[in-house]
């Protein structure tokens, strides 16, 4: 299997980007957070709507930041496209979307990946050394994200992270829609600290 027809989906991180956070979620009976279970589309004992509040930004993209990495709103139009070009590996959740006014802002879903591979294989990794910042010490990182088992879903995580991993095909069809406030990165240019 090749890495490089996998990539790593997620948001540009911008601070003009508007950004809610949940503000109904608690933890399971497990002490698991609300927020892991819904990325992952596990909604039992999750009260629906579920609440989410502006945190900051005012531009409102495909892609909305919700303070949890891996957790994202998506609009009616990132839906639409992944319902139309039958993307498998996803599914959407009721919310409520609200600015620091409390006007509601409609068109959004919360998004959760229902695809799932095996652990990430860090022995395939290549192990390279480089500085965080330019007068630090030398830190390893693994370049090369590999996994070995997929579902064949088009989203999928890797067990025992939060990742969200896409296809080609995917990738593709999001590119060429110029879904608004994503970003791509290739697996094999994933790099993640040794330690």
């Amino acid at each position: 299997m090749e890495m490089k027809r996998f990539f790593r989906l997620g948001s540009k991180l911008l601070s003009s980007t508007f950004q809610a956070g949940p503000v109904n979620l608690k933890e399971d009976e497990d002490g698991i957070s609300d927020h892991l279970n819904l990325i992952e589309g596990k909604y039992n004992g999750i009260n629906f709507p579920v609440i989410f509040k502006q945190d900051y930004g005012k531009n409102l993209t495909d892609i909305l930041d919700t303070g949890h990495a891996g957790l994202f709103l998506i609009s009616n139009r990132m839906k639409k496209i992944l319902e139309d070009d039958q993307l498998t590996g996803w599914k959407t959740f009721s919310i409520k979307l609200y600015d620091k006014k409390e006007n509601e802002i409609l068109g959004y879903h919360g998004f959760s990946v229902t695809g799932h591979s095996s652990p990430i294989n860090y022995e395939k990794s290549e192990i390279i050394e480089k500085r965080r910042v330019p007068t630090g010490p030398l830190c390893k990182f693994y370049r090369g994200v590999f996994v070995d088992n997929l579902d064949g879903m088009d989203f999928f995580i890797p067990d025992t992270t939060k990742f969200i991993f896409i296809t080609e095909k995917a990738a593709d069809i999001l590119t060429k829609n110029k879904i608004t406030n994503m970003r791509l990165e290739n697996l094999v240019d994933m790099e993640m600290s040794v330690e």
